[in-house]
């Protein structure tokens, strides 16, 4: 062998770097090693040096003719149907589709939103289907239609599924396989016992309030026996313990330590991201050695149910796994109420708590696909009781109590979750059932009963921490809900219908959205509720969003200049929370630049405007949704006599409420129309 083919170089290490890196011993067996499957790896964290990574690239690289085959043939097809349809030019004419901007190309269009705002070509608009090359289909409902529709994907240029799935959809979608871990495999992926009783107190003091769907001193008294003999519980168990962990990972502090001592990634994002996903894996791997295909308890339900709450709080796909649990919970019986049957107290409760949030997780996702039919079918499932825990295993049920109890909150999201179907239902469907004023008048029924339940008077015993943020983040949504049901109206004065219906939804719209952004600051502000950034970095900060582009539109046609003034106050003080929050928050990274953007341009159009003489400042209306502002019942004249001239219509669009229903709908792209954006020369201003 000549010296230039000799090999040089230091020799490669035999076992994998998952194991070198944690200083383990690697059992050098395949790729995964059983040390990394103990672990809950996968082959594609199992590296060899000297071994090229699986990923994808190299999965597919084999498929590559096929492909271009079937692209070959795809095209020569779509040749013979254009020359088809051209030699017979009077038989088919091509039917343009339905978009938002063609909506709005014709004055008459335009004139009429004054009236029927977008319910006409919102009738017609059931989303689109998005094909990849490797043969998935995606729907895409509502808002991700109108970006796509404009984006004509070629042959040469398909589509990857994988880069449309975050980073952190690693775990499994149904346990249909069965798994072959054995119960030791599935325990040893568990944390040391410190840290599992540490993650565990986090859900419990965070989460379980939120989502009260356990009774939380059956689960403690299990948990003591589990520590005391792990074989004393099933494998279902098991599995709602890890769901438990992936939830209560998000919640960690960006400094503590057991997301350091448990994770090996560089940021702290990653670290929850990829701990989360090995949490979730295994849950669904502990399901899937109980044969939950076949067989069900309420702690497989609960498991599932948790699972699905986990992943819309990451941003990921639900609707399979929330079917699959749907059918598991009808096939336990949930879908009566367990009152006729003989069960103890718990147990019907513990059912009826699993019902109410499936049912509100497939509310959640009804509203996000543009699916307005009503959501799960029962019979006569009531809802939970409003009560502590200790009440049900003591037999003290008593009547209605004035202060929240760990039933409160969720009892509450249920009927906002209702209104919220309301709302989709009278915007995105003619006729609608039901008004905005009924709907209106449901919100103020539920915020005044959140001021009776979560009393804030001085002389009463203060809140503890839990209730206060479960309050801060159900005056969260109810604006979040008030801004899109105001969204028609606040339209139609935009467009230059001045009414006094118009002038309250506007003046209501700012109000909530100023408090919008008070609820967001105040979460990421204050140190009690550090636990809840997890909260604040997601839909938090899609509800502030929404509120703070409400407000740079009001900021490009001020009332006065005092309001104008406020407003530009709080939009940059938001802007340093959203920028603060950016590090763990992808929704916040995107925000921050389309939020400088439109504040930007916001600010400088406003300095445009004719200065009016300063009015007295109004009332303080945080956390109220009847503001005080003073309307006018004569609305002024002078205004452009073209709704199309008032505001331009690719900003309009930008407000349309699909854009607005979920963190999933808002429109990332289309903000630079405000650069077009000129100043007309006169704007509302109520007095």
């Amino acid at each position: 062998m000549t010296p230039s083919s000799r090999p040089t170089g230091k020799r490669l290490p035999i076992s994998c770097q998952a194991c070198r890196t944690r200083k383990i011993r690697c059992s050098r067996d395949g790729r995964p090693c059983q040390t990394c499957v103990r672990r809950g790896l996968g082959a594609e964290d199992c590296i060899y040096l000297g071994q090229p990574r699986l990923s994808s690239e190299n999965t597919l690289t084999t498929d590559t003719t096929v492909q271009n085959e079937l692209l070959a043939r795809i095209r020569n097809l779509e040749d013979l149907l254009h020359k088809q349809v051209g030699s017979h030019p009077g038989s088919h004419s091509p039917l343009p589709s339905p978009s938002l901007s063609g909506s709005f190309s014709e004055p008459d269009s335009a004139i009429g939103l004054a009236s029927e705002y977008t319910r006409n070509s919102l009738l017609s608009s059931v989303g689109t289907l998005q094909t990849f090359a490797s043969g998935y289909v995606r729907y895409l409902p509502l808002a991700p239609q109108w970006s796509s529709t404009n984006h004509t994907s070629s042959p040469s240029d398909p589509l990857d599924i994988s880069s449309e799935i975050p980073d952190d959809d690693d775990d499994l979608c149904i346990p249909f396989a069965a798994s072959t871990a054995s119960r030791e495999e599935l325990l040893a992926i568990l944390p040391p016992s410190r840290y599992c009783d540490a993650l565990k107190d986090v859900y419990f003091r965070v989460f379980s309030p939120l989502f009260h769907i356990l009774h939380d001193l059956t689960f403690e008294a299990e948990y003591q026996q589990f520590c005391h003999d792990p074989n004393s519980v099933s494998t279902a168990w098991i599995s709602l313990l890890f769901a438990i962990l992936s939830i209560a990972i998000t919640a960690l502090h960006d400094d503590d330590p057991l997301l350091s001592d448990l994770g090996r990634e560089k940021t702290v994002s990653r670290n929850v991201k990829v701990l989360s996903a090995r949490y979730r894996s295994a849950a669904l791997r502990c399901l899937a050695a109980d044969r939950v295909m076949s067989r069900h308890s309420i702690n497989s339900l609960q498991s599932l149910i948790l699972i699905i709450y986990a992943r819309l709080h990451r941003g990921l796909p639900t609707w399979t796994l929330l079917g699959f649990t749907h059918h598991t919970a009808t096939s336990m019986g949930c879908h009566v109420d367990p009152e006729r049957f003989a069960l103890g107290p718990i147990e019907r409760e513990e059912r009826r708590r699993a019902w109410a949030g499936l049912t509100m997780l497939y509310v959640n996702q009804n509203v996000t696909f543009g699916n307005l039919n009503p959501g799960l079918s029962s019979f006569g499932v009531k809802l939970p009781l409003d009560v502590n825990d200790v009440d049900l295993l003591t037999g003290t049920v008593s009547g209605p109590v004035n202060r929240p109890t760990q039933m409160t909150y969720l009892l509450v999201q249920y009927r906002l979750h209702n209104i919220s179907s309301m709302i989709c239902d009278t915007l995105f469907s003619f006729p609608p059932r039901y008004s905005v004023t009924q709907i209106e008048a449901e919100i103020l029924n539920v915020h005044e009963m959140c001021e009776k339940r979560y009393q804030l008077e001085p002389g009463l015993e203060p809140l503890p921490v839990h209730h206060l943020a479960n309050l801060n983040i159900l005056y969260s949504y109810i604006h979040q809900l008030y801004l899109l049901l105001l969204r028609p109206a606040l339209c139609r004065y935009l467009q230059g219908d001045i009414t006094p219906e118009t002038c309250a939804a506007r003046a209501k719209c700012v109000a909530s959205a100023k408090t919008s952004l008070a609820i967001h600051q105040t979460l990421y502000e204050s140190p009690q509720f550090a636990s809840y950034k997890w909260f604040n970095s997601g839909l938090g900060s899609f509800h502030a969003f929404h509120a703070a582009v409400i407000l740079c539109v009001m900021l490009m046609y001020p009332d006065n200049h005092y309001e104008a003034q406020d407003i530009k106050e709080i939009l940059w003080k938001s802007l340093d929370v959203f920028a603060s929050l950016s590090n763990r928050s992808s929704f916040c990274s995107k925000a921050v630049p389309v939020l400088r953007q439109i504040i930007d341009k916001a600010c400088s159009s406003s300095h445009h405007r004719q200065q009016h003489q300063l009015l007295t400042p109004p009332l303080d209306t945080a956390g109220m949704l009847t503001p005080t502002t003073p309307i006018t019942s004569t609305p002024p004249t002078s205004y452009p006599q073209s709704p199309v001239e008032y505001i331009s219509e690719p900003l309009f669009a930008q407000l349309h409420p699909q854009n607005w229903i979920s963190p999933t709908s808002v429109p990332w792209d289309g903000w630079d129309c405000l650069s077009l954006f000129s100043s007309p020369t006169s704007a509302p201003f109520v007095t």
